[in-house]
């Protein structure tokens, strides 16, 4: 399933109302599974162990996989913050494999590249981006037996970002503010992909500024140079 961007609100939006402009598709070679530092990738208000929450990032021969569920601990909100390998990413699209039923996520907020956010300031923030996520995914409660693997296609759900504000994008992070069951104080997640464009980054610009700039020794001599030849001249 896919949610196209015009249902999305921009957390940095510009008030012209919602664009109907349709999505470019992505492909599974686009996945930034290996650009993501996986060990770096934290939690808060996370209920599972910390090794727990690399494993919601899966390959693609794990694509199906229900466990381990990743679980908020005291309420349903969860901040998990995405940091990249040494490079810059443009996103293309955000896709989710949820509970459908009573711990599914709602609201979900974006910010790139602000390391600072944490439930002191997370609804004082102004997101880069909105979305909301559909009540669909893993129909299962609590108490079920949950099996190792369950193979639907319908289950996922990418959400389509907008490619020109997330550009340049060193670390996502990524805000659960609710559910659709106000009941509930958990909510959860089986599977999170990221698909875009990773650019390496390099020190080759600032050589190349180095090596621009005037150099004052090399001034001073054509100075110099200058005046030799002009007491020549004369």
């Amino acid at each position: 399933m896919s949610c196209e961007d015009e249902h999305h609100n921009h957390g940095s939006g510009s008030g012209h109302g919602h664009l109907h402009i349709a999505p470019i598709p992505t492909n599974e070679s686009q996945s930034l599974l290996s650009k993501i530092d996986i060990p770096h990738v934290t939690a808060l208000n996370l209920a599972n162990p910390p090794e727990d929450l690399q494993k919601i990032f899966r390959s693609k021969e794990d694509k199906y996989k229900l466990k381990p569920i990743i679980k908020t601990d005291c309420d349903p909100q969860i901040i998990i913050n995405i940091p990249f390998l040494n490079g810059s990413v443009k996103l293309f699209s955000l896709i989710l494999r949820t509970n459908g039923d009573k711990f599914c996520p709602k609201t979900i907020k974006l910010w790139k590249n602000d390391k600072t956010i944490d439930f002191d300031n997370v609804q004082s923030k102004k997101p880069t981006y909105t979305i909301t996520h559909p009540q669909v995914g893993v129909m299962l409660n609590d108490d079920e037996d949950v099996p190792d693997v369950l193979e639907d296609d319908g289950d996922f759900v990418e959400h389509y970002l907008p490619r020109h504000i997330f550009t340049g994008v060193q670390q996502l992070t990524l805000f659960i503010d609710d559910i659709y069951d106000d009941d509930e104080d958990e909510s959860h997640l089986h599977y999170l992909e990221l698909r875009g464009e990773f650019t390496e980054l390099t020190k080759d610009p600032v050589i190349t500024l180095y090596e621009l700039a005037a150099n004052p020794t090399d001034h001073k001599n054509l100075t110099a140079t200058e005046a030799t030849n002009y007491s020549l001249g004369n």
